[in-house]
């Protein structure tokens, strides 16, 4: 059965790809400038690996071979969109991972995406169909909810899903968003008994008042049910109450945000205040708050924000500390620490450099863990179509069971877009 919902997924994207080139032909024989977007992109590198699997003892270098072909198709009005855009991976491995990281094929995607308004009026709708691979050499990490996990095994991951948002009174004083969402997680051809099916339906609203030009009064009331196929728990179910009271200033913007959020192990609630100040070349957030724990336990809880603009780029730096859930609805005490630099080295060359850490503290079973990672890129644009990318990364995952580990990553790829018609 997996191996045809497999087969399913390559016929489609294939479908895609056949339409695309059916559209590349057809956008060339009518030169019309109002008439759809088509772009093409190709992507080939080699990227080397110290120890790409993170093991705490490492099993040496990796060596990957890849291509990656990608497509966006977008067709519009003055009220409505639709756009398609998927991509497809070709790789050959050697070295330590080559029997957990399979050559050949690897990794689809399809996103479709539509979106139609009016003077007071928005819909949006999104399906996605993602594939991964599951291999010890695949760290799973997910900035937003802070959970980071080795997947021990060999397999394919596909996350598959839809998003549905309607918003209504658009211009009026009071205004309101309607939304929902699936997501469903399953795994194919794995032995670890701990990765087992996942499913998350979630829905929402959002109530908006504008109390005068400057001071703005928010709602949101969200509810959404999780549950674990291989979990004896059963279902867990998770409501949200989020205020906030947001006043715009000749400098910036003041806000303040009260949030309850009832879950299985217990209610959450939070209250916190915010100052954004903004000047001609920086920008500065601050946010001090207390979160009252599902254990009853009372954390401090805030985040520092900097943007400074340079002649040719930015520097960024923001140290932030939160307690919240993970995507297990399991509640956990979050810090994180990013920074960043950006510039123009010329017309033609970018330089980028980046440092991210994020430390993560289970409330129950002792989860505890940390991730980091830092990377230095340039891109250099070689023609209209063409550009060179080199990275370097560093990355260190320490977990509180097995140990710590670190990887050091080198990456060189040349991507060619073509924009057939626009």
């Amino acid at each position: 059965m997996h191996a045809a919902r497999r087969q399913a997924a390559w016929r489609a994207l294939s479908l895609c790809a056949c339409l695309g080139v059916a559209g590349m032909a057809s956008a060339q024989a009518v030169p019309d400038d109002d008439g759809p977007l088509l772009r093409f992109g190709l992507t080939t590198g080699v990227t080397a690996s110290s120890n790409r699997g993170l093991d705490t003892d490492s099993l040496g270098s990796t060596t990957e071979l890849t291509s990656r072909l990608d497509f966006l198709m977008r067709f519009a009005t003055p009220i409505q969109a639709l756009e398609l855009s998927g991509d497809l991976g070709l790789r050959s491995v050697s070295g330590a991972e080559a029997g957990s990281l399979p050559s050949g094929l690897y990794e689809p995607a399809l996103t479709l995406g539509y979106d139609r308004q009016s003077r007071d009026a928005r819909l949006d709708v999104d399906l996605f169909l993602r594939e991964r691979d599951v291999s010890s050499s695949e760290l799973q990490f997910d900035p937003d909810a802070a959970d980071f996990d080795l997947l021990e095994d060999t397999g394919t991951q596909r996350r598959f899903g839809a998003d549905v948002a309607l918003e209504l009174r658009r211009r009026a004083p009071f205004g309101i968003t309607l939304s929902a969402g699936y997501t469903g997680l399953r795994y194919s051809d794995t032995d670890d008994p701990d990765l087992t099916d996942q499913d998350r339906f979630r829905m929402g609203a959002r109530f908006r008042l504008d109390l005068n030009p400057a001071t703005q009064a928010t709602l949101n009331a969200r509810f959404s049910t999780f549950e674990d196929f291989g979990d004896t728990e059963g279902r867990r179910d998770t409501f949200s109450l989020d205020g906030t009271l947001r006043r715009s200033m000749t400098n910036g913007s003041a806000t303040l945000r009260a949030n309850a959020t009832d879950t299985e192990d217990g209610t959450r609630y939070t209250l916190s205040a915010g100052r954004t100040l903004e000047t001609e070349l920086w920008e500065v957030t601050g946010v001090l708050g207390l979160t009252r724990g599902v254990d009853g336990n009372v954390d401090p809880t805030g985040e520092l924000g900097l943007t400074r603009a340079l002649p040719n780029g930015e520097l960024t730096a923001s140290l932030a500390r939160t307690v919240r859930s993970n995507t297990d609805d399991e509640e956990q005490e979050v810090t994180t620490l990013r920074l960043g630099y950006a510039t123009q080295l010329t017309p033609l060359t970018a330089f980028n450099a980046s440092y991210a850490f994020t430390d993560r503290d289970a409330a129950d079973d002792g989860d505890d863990g940390s991730f980091s990672v830092l990377s230095v890129g340039v891109q250099h644009s070689l023609t209209r179509d063409w550009s060179l990318n080199v990275g370097l990364q560093h990355r260190i995952n320490d977990d509180a069971t097995s140990g710590k580990a670190s990887d050091s990553q080198l990456s060189i790829t040349v991507r060619r877009s073509l924009l057939v018609r626009r």
